[in-house]
């Protein structure tokens, strides 16, 4: 059991400085017994470890890497609606709303690592650390806020307003820089903006030089990237909010 607590604490160590913080604050109270109930557990890009109304047995933290969120309709339609990066616990807000299935389908868009551990192991946990609880209320009472103030701000943007908005913040949260594969149907989806207008910004974006295109990959250099992100916070003031929403 050592050997697996000396692997967890490695993999913290290894992990940039702003994750190491947040995980070393995240553990503090934590007994050596939770330790050694996590397991490292690896994701190649594209592995969906979550199925959204699947029953919740097991609580993931994510690491290192990108995973992406989608909402799943009775026609079929499927809204990929969020990119969350390190360090992201899944499972935790249903738990505390007392929901006994996960709320959302989870995919990793890049290869990831997740510390896992069984939802009753969690529970336990969860129910003597004060103040890993009280961490966990206010990253979703921010988390909830977040998101219903952008989603507001969001609905006075024009097309094309939107969809750099969400090619800037998709830029930023790729695992690799300046490249995103995007079908226009997700643009579309995450923007609130029919196809037709989506291509007509895109483009336009295109023309306009902020972009280049192949296929369903958008390519953006260092110049257009920034160039793109000063306009988008320009007409867009809540850009950071996405970013602290993720």
């Amino acid at each position: 059991m050592r050997k697996r607590t000396d692997e967890v604490l490695n993999l913290i160590a290894s992990l940039d400085p702003e994750a190491q913080s947040y995980l070393n604050a995240y553990l503090e109270n934590a007994p050596i017994s939770i330790l050694e109930q996590f397991d490292i557990v690896a994701m190649e890009g594209g592995t969906t470890f979550i199925y959204e109304g699947e029953n919740i047995q097991k609580i993931f933290m994510l690491v290192e890497g990108r995973v992406k969120a989608t909402d799943q309709y009775l026609d079929g339609v499927s809204y990929e609606y969020m990119w969350f990066k390190p360090v992201k616990v899944f499972g935790v807000m249903e738990l505390l709303l007392e929901i006994e299935h996960f709320k959302s389908t989870l995919t990793t868009a890049v290869d990831s690592r997740f510390l896992v551990i069984s939802r009753d192991a969690f529970e336990k946990w969860l129910s003597h650390d004060e103040k890993m609880l009280r961490l966990e209320v206010r990253i979703m009472g921010n988390y909830l806020l977040t998101q219903a103030k952008m989603a507001r701000a969001f609905l006075f943007l024009e097309g094309k307003q939107r969809v750099m908005v969400f090619i800037v913040s998709a830029l930023e949260l790729s695992g690799q820089s300046g490249i995103i594969r995007l079908s226009r149907q997700s643009i579309a989806d995450n923007t609130g903006l029919s196809i037709r207008t989506v291509n007509r910004a895109i483009k336009d974006m295109m023309q306009e030089g902020y972009i280049s295109c192949q296929g369903m990959r958008i390519l953006a250099d260092e110049k257009q990237r920034q160039r793109m992100k000063k306009e988008a916070m320009e007409c867009w003031g809540e850009l950071g909010l996405w970013n602290r929403l993720v």
